[in-house]
């Protein structure tokens, strides 16, 4: 049992009974969704991702995709198993009962997006068409999951009922549009900060929670947001077209993109904060957001609705 989320004793000697592993040292690297720590034996790194209670689903998923990847040659974070040869533990925690995952550490570092782009879009794209053979059933998540949340979380705080429900219509505008798009394999969460750039100029994807079988276009629309999620700006609809039209330049090469999906992107950048609000609020607790905040995303998301009626002419 970890009697708290810094009990560092009690974690290391956890771990090196259970993996053959002989580590000296261990810090909470991050503390978000899921909690990241780093491991140090006297030669070599490793990362362990804990889950919460909640997401042991995705981190079975996770194991899957990331051998699935390793198998077909492409560049995937590698999982030490333990002294069972068992990809996962559980571990006793203040929370309960959580599945962790023990790394490899990724020598690396985060890539410039805005040099990286075309590359980064290529190899999403060869990631894309290696998921399309993938041979198990993926997660489907639903509208609860990208907008609804969001909409009940207002509700909970005692939001403004008005802009409520302005939130919710537009919420629903967004998951009409994008139900009729193509299903298959998404990472769900990808943006630069979840991507090493190693020494051979491969990235290697590193979170594979939020994977789904949902909408591909997602993921190209995450990595070509040029937006700046607190602070609206008009500039921010065309930057967020040119960098998509740069990282399609390497996409191109292994998958191609309807334009009822191109189309979609400026759709998925507004989902993006119903998803990501949500997420952390539940995760973190509703001292995470204030009205402030909660001002500030409801004028940012009408801005981006009215721009995008603008430029499309909805």
């Amino acid at each position: 049992m970890i009697s708290s989320y810094t009990d560092y004793g009690s974690l290391l000697k956890r771990i090196n009974q259970l993996y053959k592993v002989d580590v000296v040292k261990v810090k909470l690297h991050r503390d978000m969704i899921g909690r990241v720590y780093l491991f140090q034996s006297n030669n070599k790194k490793y990362v362990l991702k804990l889950y919460r209670s909640s997401k042991c689903g995705d981190a079975f998923q996770t194991i899957d995709i990331l051998q699935y990847l390793r198998e077909n040659g492409y560049p995937a974070i590698s999982i030490v198993p333990t002294k069972n040869d068992k990809m996962s533990v559980y571990l006793d925690t203040p929370e309960g009962r959580c599945v962790g995952i023990l790394f490899d550490f990724v020598e690396g570092k985060e890539p410039d997006r805005k040099i990286e782009i075309e590359n980064i879009g290529l190899q999403i794209g060869w990631l894309h068409r290696l998921m399309g053979k993938y041979p198990y059933k993926l997660i489907i998540r639903t509208k609860s999951d990208y907008i609804d949340d969001y909409i009940s979380i207002m509700r909970e705080v005692n939001y403004i009922p008005e802009r409520i429900i302005e939130l919710e219509k537009y919420g629903d505008e967004l998951w009409n549009r994008i139900g009729m798009l193509p299903r298959g394999f998404c990472h769900g969460d990808l943006h630069v900060g979840n991507m090493l750039q190693t020494e051979a100029s491969e990235y290697v994807l590193l979170d594979f929670d939020d994977a789904s079988g949902d909408f591909p276009i997602m993921d190209v629309a995450y990595l070509s947001d040029d937006t700046n999620f607190n602070n609206f700006s008009e500039e921010s609809y065309d930057k967020t077209t040119r960098l998509f039209d740069r990282f399609y330049k390497g996409y191109i090469k292994e998958q191609t993109i309807s334009a009822v999906e191109i189309n979609s992107i400026y759709d998925f950048v507004a989902i993006r904060h119903y998803q990501i609000i949500a997420r952390i609020v539940r995760c973190q607790g509703f001292q995470s957001i204030d009205q402030k905040d909660m001002d500030k995303q409801y004028e940012w998301l009408l801005h981006w609705k009215n721009l995008c009626e603008m430029k499309r002419h909805y």
